[in-house]
């Protein structure tokens, strides 16, 4: 039976789950890998679009909406003679040329901030701050319209950057996934036991791991239409336990000694 088959019958029937206590303990880590790809592919998608989306938005900016700026032996200088607040849908800009701001000084309005700032750069994400001093890269010379030719040509770079963040999100995902699998096992043997069906551990593992399937498949959907699920983490594990439950429930029974 293949992968896809398999996920589709362990949506909505334990007694298939059952059955896949017996096979490969190999084929049953690339399931959980499987489902960790599901997991992560909404958030994948939503990021980069995001992601891009956001630097061409500040690229556009650098050229019609940022003043005429440069940034020169550690120091922003322009014409301004006050700080700039620039909003953008996604995101907003903090100008500041005249050493008033400082990075606590900038607006949390916006779910990611950007400043330029009179002796500094900083990204203001959910209130997390980075900050990046001029003088910090060597022989820094900028305008707008230099600032701009580097995104342009750093594009390329930026999706490699993109895959890089993707793929370290996955392992992360398919780590905490694994802990969770092994977690749930050990509840499976506490069903087995109060259901009087024999199992091993290395069976429990594999009942674990395609009793989350129906979870998984859910909690995607929900982030693809982007629909936030209250107490997410007691669903998932409710959800999982019932699965897991109604298979082992699907067990033969020990055949009672004859009298």
């Amino acid at each position: 039976m293949n992968i896809f088959t398999q996920l589709v019958k362990s949506l909505y029937s334990p007694k298939d789950i059952a059955k896949y206590r017996f096979q490969g303990i190999g084929k049953t880590i690339l399931y959980v890998f499987f489902l960790t790809f599901i997991m992560v592919l909404p958030l994948a998608i939503y990021f980069t679009m995001a992601f891009m989306t956001n630097v061409d938005e500040f690229n556009t900016a650098l050229k019609s909406d940022i003043p005429k700026f440069e940034i020169k032996d550690g120091t922003l200088t322009s014409d301004m003679d006050a700080p700039q607040l620039i909003k953008k849908e996604d995101f907003t800009i903090q100008f500041d040329s005249t050493g008033t701001l400082n990075s606590t000084d900038l607006n949390t309005s916006s779910d990611v901030t950007v400043g330029l700032l009179k002796n500094k750069a900083v990204l203001l994400v959910n209130g997390q701050a980075q900050e990046l001093e001029y003088s910090m890269v060597p022989g820094l010379s900028l305008t707008n319209e230099s600032a701009s030719e580097y995104i342009e040509n750093a594009k390329a770079s930026l999706y490699l950057i993109v895959t890089l963040v993707i793929l370290v999100m996955f392992l992360m995902t398919a780590a905490l996934q694994f802990l969770e699998v092994t977690l749930l096992a050990y509840f499976g043997g506490l069903f087995a036991s109060i259901l009087g069906r024999r199992t091993n551990f290395g069976q429990q593992w594999r009942l674990a791991a395609y009793s989350f399937t129906l979870a998984v498949v859910f909690f995607t959907f929900m982030d693809f239409i982007q629909v936030p699920v209250i107490g997410d983490f007691y669903v998932k594990w409710f959800i999982s336990l019932m699965m897991l439950y109604m298979a082992i429930k699907e067990l033969p029974a020990p055949k009672k000694p004859k009298a």
